[in-house]
């Protein structure tokens, strides 16, 4: 499975990257993720990265500098923490990811949009099948049975 992060800080250098490819994202999420992962690499000494896997799950690693000063058990339970006390934050940027990252959160946007313009399921499917093909058809066909 392929990674793409998206954010690393480093506490060390007080330092950090952030993947352009990703400024699109919300600026309050953008913020709000800066900030968590920031405290978490001073809470843990380490160089902390959030991505995504090209599934749209999120990952957060940690990589150390500092044998002597780092706690890998410490570190792992920071995370964790985070992770627990997040969940709402974590839950936002992966649906962001699904929804603008894949072709099928595309095709769920689509339809939200062609929704809203009162536009019929028929023609909703053929706006689909004309943008996504006949497997964009078939997800599409399945979200509006669901409703």
């Amino acid at each position: 499975m392929e990674k793409d992060v998206v954010i690393s800080v480093s506490p060390y250098v007080q330092k950090y990257y952030f993947n352009e490819a990703y400024n699109d994202l919300p600026s309050g999420i953008k913020e709000e993720v800066f900030n968590k992962i920031s405290m978490l690499a001073e809470n843990s000494n380490c160089i902390i990265s959030l991505g995504f896997y090209d599934n749209g799950e999120i990952f957060i690693e940690e990589r150390h500098e500092d044998p002597i000063a780092y706690d890998d058990i410490g570190a792992a339970l920071e995370i964790k923490k985070m992770q627990e006390e997040e969940v709402e934050l974590l839950k936002s940027l992966k649906m962001w990811y699904m929804i603008y990252r894949t072709q099928d959160g595309k095709i769920v946007r689509d339809i939200v949009v062609l929704q809203a313009k009162k536009i019929n399921h028929k023609q909703i499917l053929e706006s689909i099948e004309k943008k996504y093909g006949q497997s964009g058809k078939a997800f599409a066909m399945q979200m509006l049975i669901e409703e």
